[in-house]
């Protein structure tokens, strides 16, 4: 069950961290334009509204989007990989925090999620706080997080924090009218991870002055 107290005392702390702005970046990484996962993105995006008015958003729709694989030539800044993919890469730079809303692809996270930490070469996540938001139309879900834990922090050095949320039956997920198959703690396990990155993305944004990427912009 989740704790009140508990509760109580991440509202305290995050309110005490609100002296200053903060940013966070939602992603949705369906390949599907007008997709479950662009639909959960924005009802999180609601309740992130809801926990701070002060939050600043950026909503980022990988099917909408229609960003091309990343190839060397991204570097010459032509075609999308000018205005476009530089108005971007400014909002994540800006961000202090990021929630990716991923849906199970074959047992794995989607190419466009992936596809993204390729063209984030330049620390757009790095050092950052994210919470992985996995979507499955079954009772799968799993696979994304494991995959996305494992294989992309290498040289974005994105940092995922230890919780994270599976909606199974995403269709069916809709906060006040939810489906038979969604149970009723959902919803209170949402709002507890979405604190958790708020309260992440405030107190680890010190730590980033400390970054050197100059020598250091790769991991090993």
């Amino acid at each position: 069950m989740y704790d009140n107290n508990i509760h109580n005392i991440l509202k305290i702390i995050i309110n005490f961290w609100y002296t200053y702005i903060m940013k966070i970046s939602i992603i949705a990484a369906s390949h599907r334009q007008k997709s479950e996962s662009k639909r959960v993105s924005d009802i999180i995006q609601a309740r992130l509204k809801e926990l701070s008015q002060s939050l600043d958003c950026f909503s980022l729709d990988l099917g909408a989007s229609s960003l091309p694989l990343w190839t060397p030539e991204k570097k010459n800044g032509d075609g999308v990989w000018g205005d476009t993919w530089i108005e971007i890469s400014n909002n994540l730079n800006q961000s202090d925090g990021f929630i990716f809303i991923v849906p199970e692809y074959g047992g794995m996270a989607t190419p466009s999620a992936k596809n993204l930490f390729l063209l984030c070469g330049e620390g757009e996540l790095a050092h950052k706080p994210s919470l992985i938001v996995s979507v499955s139309s079954g009772n799968g879900g799993a696979y994304p997080i494991a995959d996305l834990r494992s294989f992309s922090y290498k040289n974005t050095h994105i940092m995922w924090i230890p919780e994270n949320v599976i909606i199974r039956n995403v269709e069916e997920y809709n906060p006040g009218n939810h489906g038979k198959a969604i149970p009723e703690w959902l919803d209170k396990r949402i709002d507890y991870t979405l604190e958790l990155i708020l309260a992440y993305s405030s107190n680890m944004k010190p730590l980033r002055k400390l970054i050197n990427r100059k020598d250091f912009g790769n991991g090993m």
